[in-house]
């Protein structure tokens, strides 16, 4: 057995250099080993520094054997003695973090500007492709394709039970297949060494290159270990030699270990240093000149840029088209309740527009807003916006040429002869508009017309007489308690039946009759009795001053005081003065 044959050969190697020590020395060779014992701190101090600079000058191995004890010792420091260490370092930590984000922005900023070249151009279009073909992430591809060679990963495996001592890779990360790619690996260097003859010293053959689609496997074989590389491109000698020299440190490093492994790998894992050597590669070298320029990148930026700008410019646009267009609610008698710009030439609008409002059409002619398509919706609704109340009382009044409107100050004076029933039409449509007697509406102009204007219909016009009596009669004039006061609108209504008493007076010589305007004031029953007879009397004297101020004549009116109102549900509202028209027939 290979194993076997081997062990033996140590054993006499190892016998046979102890009987030329014992020939060398004699028998009494602990003596000679004690006398060197004694002396032999003096004599280490005064070679130590040279053999470590010799050792470190000849295979570099000082620094691999040194570096683990430097970070056990850097580890239980940090442990146990932090704030010694924190005092040490906090002068160097400013600069060593700036130093370290520069390095990091320029290495993010590299990394990017590849990323770049290599994603947004036809060759790493096609590089994806060929990369999903054959199965490997573009990130290998892309790998291979900038590299003239490059080191992936590193694995140290034990030859004689096939067991994986040490693994490393180039991006530093624990590689979870690491295992089965060392058991893998065993079993084809076994199954060729089986399987084929042996060598002229009677060794198996051992494999020396693995080659996949992807990566080159480089196998150095030691007597106790393996050092295999996984190697994306074509790898030089110099990869080879580094790997055999890394083999070589590791066999006398770790001679002992090799021998005495029974499984634990723990003593392997500062392995990783020597190992890391082995990490080598490559760039391919590119020239200014033939660089090429990503045109593919260069043309989506431009054409996104373009779409980009072309989108602000037009929500721009919109946004001022709208400003403009919402300046119609400025207009009096509209209300805009939706508006969608779609673009310069459509636009969707919809509105309460009162029929007297300025038509959309004109507006936007006259706005200079020209849109070849509008989806316009009207909604119509009876607007009290002063300007559009003034247009409205303008057409009304447009009926009624017996009579002159002048406004002034807000408030509009009508004057001129105009019949009662008209009158009453007229006033009755003005309040509609907004217009109030007594408030902004002033009639003191207005004259009842002749009642010859009615033709000679004596029937009409004892009909006539008769309503206007009724028209009098449902006139009531309200007081506050305790008040004999006439308000503004006590006057507007009594203005109203000095009307009425004038074309009154006009029908009553055509009809043939007498007549005269009983003015009856009242109060309520709180209070004194007394109290409430005399307030109801000054209630009517009032009244009829009021009366006589417009041109009644105090003959035709009889003032009389009521008192208190004592009718269930009525007297405690009886606070009134009410009008009656008393008439007979002329004899």
């Amino acid at each position: 057995m290979p194993n076997s044959t081997s062990s033996t050969k140590k054993a006499e190697s190892a016998e046979q250099f102890n009987q030329v020590r014992d020939l060398i020395l004699g028998k009494d060779n602990h003596l000679v080993i004690e006398a060197i014992k004694k002396d032999a701190r003096h004599i280490v101090g005064d070679v130590l520094s040279e053999a470590l600079h010799d050792r470190q000058n000849k295979d570099g191995s000082v620094n691999k054997v040194l570096l683990p004890l430097v970070e056990d010792s850097v580890e239980n420091s940090v442990t146990h003695h932090s704030d010694k260490l924190v005092s040490s370092l906090y002068p160097l930590m400013g600069r060593l973090v700036r130093k370290s984000v520069t390095a990091f922005l320029t290495d993010f900023m590299e990394k990017t500007n590849q990323l770049i070249e290599n994603s947004f151009t036809i060759k790493g279009l096609k590089w994806r492709i060929v990369a999903w073909q054959s199965g490997v992430s573009f990130a290998q591809y892309v790998a291979s394709q900038t590299f003239v060679y490059r080191v992936e990963h590193v694995f140290l495996i034990h030859r004689e039970t096939g067991l994986l001592l040490k693994s490393i890779n180039i991006i530093n990360q624990s590689n979870q297949d690491a295992d089965l790619i060392s058991s893998m690996l065993t079993a084809i260097n076994d199954f060729v060494g089986d399987s084929f003859l042996t060598d002229e010293d009677g060794l198996k053959e051992q494999l020396q290159t693995v080659t996949t689609d992807t990566f080159n496997l480089l196998i150095k074989p030691g007597p106790h270990a393996l050092v295999v590389a996984a190697v994306i491109g074509t790898p030089p000698q110099k990869v080879n030699d580094q790997l055999q020299m890394t083999l070589e440190d590791i066999h006398s490093l770790y001679n002992d270990e090799l021998i005495q492994f029974s499984g634990d790998n723990e003593d392997f894992e500062n392995a990783g240093n020597l190992l890391q050597d082995c990490l080598l590669s490559e760039q391919k070298n590119s020239t200014t000149s033939n660089k090429k320029i990503p045109w593919f990148a260069w043309i989506f930026v431009l054409i996104f840029t373009a779409f980009i700008a072309f989108r602000l410019v037009g929500s721009w646009k919109n946004k001022q088209l709208t400003e403009k267009i919402m300046q119609i609610e400025h207009e009096s008698g509209i209300v805009v309740k939706q508006l969608k710009v779609i673009n310069s030439d459509s636009i969707e609008l919809n509105i309460l527009r009162d029929p007297d409002a300025v038509n959309v059409g004109d507006w936007l002619k006259k706005n200079n807003l020209a849109i070849s398509q509008i989806n316009l919706t009207e909604h119509q609704y009876y607007s009290l916006d002063p300007e559009i109340s003034k247009i409205r009382v303008q057409r009304l009044l447009s009926n009624y040429p017996e009579i002159t409107a002048v406004t002034n100050d807000k408030v509009l004076f009508l004057s001129g002869n105009i019949g009662l029933i008209k009158m009453e039409n007229l006033l009755n449509q003005l309040k509609i508009n907004g217009y109030n007697q007594g408030v902004n509406l002033n009639t003191e102009g207005l004259k009842l017309a002749p009642s010859n204007t009615l033709g000679n219909s004596k029937a009409i016009k004892n009909q006539l007489f008769n309503d206007i009596v009724g028209r009098i009669s449902a006139i009531q004039l309200n007081f506050s308690t305790a008040s004999d006061e006439i308000t503004l609108s006590m006057k507007v209504k009594l203005q109203r039946l000095y009307n009425y008493v004038e074309q009154l007076n006009q029908l009553a010589e055509d009809v043939g009759k007498n007549y005269g305007l009983l003015i009856m004031g009242c109060s309520d029953n709180s209070g004194n009795k007394k109290v409430n007879d005399i307030l109801s009397i000054s209630r009517a004297k009032n009244t009829s001053i009021v009366l006589n101020d417009f041109g009644l004549k105090n003959e035709l009116m009889y003032v009389t005081g009521l008192g208190q109102i004592n009718i269930k549900n009525v007297n405690a509202t009886s606070r009134k003065v009410l009008f009656n028209v008393i008439y007979v027939n002329k004899k």
